[in-house]
This record gives structure tokens, sequence and C-alpha cells, in this order.
């Protein structure tokens, strides 16, 4: 669990490499930049992990109390909509730190803009993570290979965005 991130990180950083065609072996690309992401990558994989342990435990009590109240219920599905935003910075927060060097508090900063500054990119980033873990569920075989593919598909949306905000010869070059 405490890997996810830096994992996430390596795997969005070989998928963009590859699709740009800067660089043909994907899988060492992996383990470096993994090897390299670690120690940050699992400091921002424990913070993630209290961040959304204590938004499930808000969820929990307004879904509990929504069971008998239904103004409450009311204010948990409000909530859930809501817990969306963290999951929209976090969907950014992973294509930013592979591709751009930020302190680490300039990263969830940076990542916030990107969610709320490219809103409709944020939502399709999020559709194609449930649908993911969706389909993981129904059928866990496809755990194999559903990360690589929804990265892919991800990376594909986020790239279009950050060419706007590379310099214009790095947008050349790739």
């Amino acid at each position: 669990v405490v890997t996810i991130i830096p994992a996430s990180i390596a795997l969005f950083d070989s998928v963009a490499h590859c699709l740009h065609g800067t660089e043909d072996g994907s899988v060492s690309r992996f383990f470096r930049t993994f090897k390299s992401e670690l120690l940050r990558g699992i400091l921002l994989s424990l913070v993630w992990l209290a961040i959304f342990c204590g938004l499930l435990y808000g969820f929990l009590i307004l879904f509990r109390m929504g069971q008998e109240n239904s103004v409450m219920a009311a204010y948990s599905l409000v909530y859930l909509i809501t817990m969306l935003i963290p999951l929209g910075v976090l969907a950014w927060l992973i294509p930013v730190e592979s591709r751009f060097h930020h302190s680490f508090f300039g990263l969830f900063k940076a990542a916030a803009v990107y969610a709320i500054g490219h809103l409709p990119t944020t939502i399709l980033l999020l559709v194609i993570l449930i649908v993911a873990a969706l389909m993981v569920m129904v059928l866990p075989i496809l755990g194999l290979l559903m990360p690589a593919i929804a990265v892919t598909l991800q990376c594909w949306f986020v790239e279009r965005v950050f060419m706007k905000y590379l310099p214009q010869e790095e947008n050349e070059d790739e």
C-alpha cells in the first residue's frame, strides 16, 4: 500500500516516455523512476492514506446517521461527491510528480491547480480510474493489464494539458 504512489509515478513516467518515443527501455525506465521516487512517494502515500482514512471515517459517520435521518442521507451524498475533489487532486498528483519538479507542498498546490483549472480532464481521469477499478473488481485477472491501460488512457489526456505549460523547445522535441 505504501508503494502505490511511487509505483504509479514510475508507471506514468515510463508510459509517457514510451508514448512519446523518447526511450526504448520502458521496464528499465520504470525501475529507475521507481527507485528515484521511492522515499518521496512513500511519504506521499502515507499522507494520502491518512487523508482518505479521515475522509472515509467522516463519510461512514454520515452514512450511518443517514440511515436514520433523510437529511443526513442528503449530507452523506453531498459529502461523497465532495470527496471527488481530493481524488481529482490525487489523479493529477502522479502525472505532475512524474513530469515536473516541485517542493513537497508545491506538488499538492500544482496538482490542485491542474485539477481545478482543467476540470473536464480531471473528471475524465476520475472516470478512467473508477471504470478501471470496477472492471478489476468484477474480473480480478484484469488487474494484470488494467493499470497499464488506464495510465495509457490518462497519459493521452494529461500530456495534451501539459503541452500548454512546457517550454516550446521541449514541445518540439517530444
